[in-house]
C-alpha cells in the first residue's frame, strides 16, 4: 500500500504535503535548480511537435494567449493544477517539463496520483475561490450600472455632477475588465453569443447615459460660455412701462399690470434694472420705489387692489386675481405673479410713507440684488425652486383650462 493510500480520503490534505515533499526531494536530488527558461524551450518544442499555434493551446487549457506565451519564454510556470493536463497532453512526464528534458522512464505511480489529486484539489480550491469572485464581480456591475443610470436620470448641471458620472463610469470600466478577466470569459466571449449579447446590452445602456451625461455637461457649458458674453445691462435711466413690456413681457411672463402706466402721480421716484438676455431667457430685476402724496397712494393701492387678468380660450374664459400676502415679505404686497418660470412681480406697501415699490424679478440672485435685500422675501431660500416644474406656482398672466395640457397666456 502507497504511503498516501492508507491515510485514507479523511487525510487528503496531509497526503498531498507528502506528496509535495517528496516530489521535493526527488527533484532536490536531481537538479541544482529549477531553470524556467528551460522548462519554457521544452513547451515550445513540445507544442510544435502538435503542430498547435499558441491560441490553439490557449483555448485548450482555458488560459490566454499571453499566459502560453510566458509559459514558453520562462516568465512563468504552469499553475500545479494544470502540470499533470499539460504532461497528458504531450504524453510526456510531469518531471520531463518540470526539468526541461525528454527522459525515457515513467513517474512512478505513486507520485503520479499524488500529483493527479493535488491538482483535483487545487482546481476545487480554485473553483469555490472563483465562484464566489463570480458572485461579487457581478453583483459590482450591476450596482454601478444602475448608479450611473440612476445619476443621469438625475444628472443637475455642474462639474461635481459631471465628475461623480465619470468617475462612476471609470469604476465601471475597471469593474468590467476585473470581471471578464477573473472569470475567464475573455476567450469565451466570441463562442458564446448569449454572453456576448448580454455584455453588448449592458455596456450599450451604460455608454448611452454616459455620452448623453457628457453631452449635456458640453452644450450647458457652452451656453453657461455664450451667456457670459451678453453684457448685462444696467441704469435708472427715464421709466418707460410701455417698452419694458415690448422688450421683456414675452422674456419675463409678465404684462407688467402691477406697474404704473407713468409717474405722473408720484411725488419724488427712483427707477433701476439689470437684465441679461441669454440664449432661452432672461435674467435680472426691474425695482420702482414711489413716493405718493397720501390721497395718491390709496388711489394708486385701490388699482393695484383691484388687479385681474382674463385668459381667454377658443369657448371659455378664466379670470385670475391679484392675492394679498402679508406674510412672505417686510411690508404688504400684492403679488401678481410667485415663481412661475422662476418670475416673481408684486407691490409692496410702505404705508407710514405713502410709500410703494414695484418689483419685478427674473430667476433673482441674491449677490444681484444686493441693496435690495429689504423688497426681497424675508426667506432668501423660498426663491431656490429647485428642478421641479415651477409651472403650477401661482401666476395671474397664464391659466391651464381642464381637459388641456399647455397653459394659456392673456391676450
Amino acid at each position: 500500500m502507497s504511503g498516501c493510500s492508507k491515510y485514507g480520503n479523511s487525510r487528503f490534505v496531509s497526503c498531498c504535503f507528502l506528496g509535495i515533499s517528496r516530489i521535493l526531494m526527488l527533484e532536490e536530488r536531481r537538479l541544482p535548480g529549477l531553470d524556467q527558461k528551460k522548462t519554457g524551450q521544452l513547451l515550445k518544442r513540445l507544442r510544435n511537435e502538435k503542430g498547435l499555434t499558441q491560441e490553439q493551446l490557449a483555448e485548450k487549457f482555458n488560459v490566454s494567449n499571453r499566459t502560453v506565451s510566458r509559459w514558453e519564454t520562462g516568465s512563468n510556470m504552469p499553475d500545479i493544477s494544470l502540470l499533470v493536463e499539460i504532461a497528458d497532453f504531450y504524453d510526456v512526464d510531469v518531471r520531463e517539463i518540470i526539468e526541461g528534458e525528454r527522459k525515457s522512464e515513467m513517474m512512478d505511480k505513486e507520485t503520479r496520483e499524488v500529483a493527479v489529486k493535488m491538482a483535483d484539489y487545487a482546481n476545487s480550491e480554485k473553483g469555490r475561490l472563483f465562484k464566489t469572485i463570480r458572485i461579487i464581480s457581478i453583483l459590482g456591475e450591476l450596482i454601478l450600472a444602475a448608479a450611473i443610470v440612476f445619476k443621469c436620470i438625475n444628472f443637475r448641471a455642474g462639474i461635481p455632477d459631471f465628475v461623480t458620472v465619470v468617475l462612476l463610469f471609470l469604476a465601471f470600466a475597471a469593474m468590467t475588465a476585473l470581471t471578464l478577466y477573473v472569470n475567464g470569459i475573455l476567450q469565451k466571449i466570441r463562442k458564446n453569443r448569449l454572453i456576448t449579447a448580454g455584455l453588448f446590452v449592458l455596456l450599450s445602456v451604460v455608454s448611452y447615459a454616459f455620452i448623453k451625461t457628457v453631452l449635456m455637461f458640453l452644450t450647458m457649458a457652452g451656453v453657461i460660455a455664450v451667456e457670459l458674453l451678453v453684457p448685462v445691462k444696467k441704469g435708472n435711466e427715464g421709466y418707460d412701462k410701455a417698452q419694458i413690456v415690448k422688450d421683456f413681457g414675452s422674456e419675463m411672463n409678465s404684462g407688467f399690470f402691477v406697474f404704473p402706466d407713468d409717474l405722473d402721480n408720484t411725488v419724488q421716484n427712483e427707477f433701476s434694472y439689470s437684465t441679461k438676455t441669454g440664449m432661452f431667457d432672461t435674467d435680472g430685476y426691474f425695482i420702482l420705489k414711489a413716493v405718493y402724496s397720501d390721497e395718491d397712494f390709496k388711489a394708486e393701492e385701490e388699482r393695484i387692489s383691484e388687479i385681474s387678468c382674463e385668459i381667454k380660450n377658443k369657448d371659455s374664459s378664466h379670470t385670475n386675481y391679484i392675492k394679498y400676502d402679508d406674510v412672505s415679505y417686510n411690508y404688504p404686497a400684492y403679488v401678481a405673479i410667485d415663481g412661475y418660470d422662476h418670475a416673481y412681480e408684486y407691490a409692496l406697501l410702505d404705508e407710514e410713507n405713502d410709500t410703494i415699490i414695484y418689483v419685478s424679478l427674473s430667476y433673482p440672485q441674491s449677490t444681484d440684488l444686493r441693496g435690495y435685500e429689504d423688497y426681497l422675501k424675508k426667506d432668501p431660500d423660498a426663491y431656490d425652486l429647485g428642478n421641479k416644474s415651477t409651472l403650477e406656482n401661482f401666476t395671474i398672466y397664464y391659466f391651464r383650462f381642464p381637459g388641456y395640457d399647455a397653459w394659456i397666456k392673456y391676450d
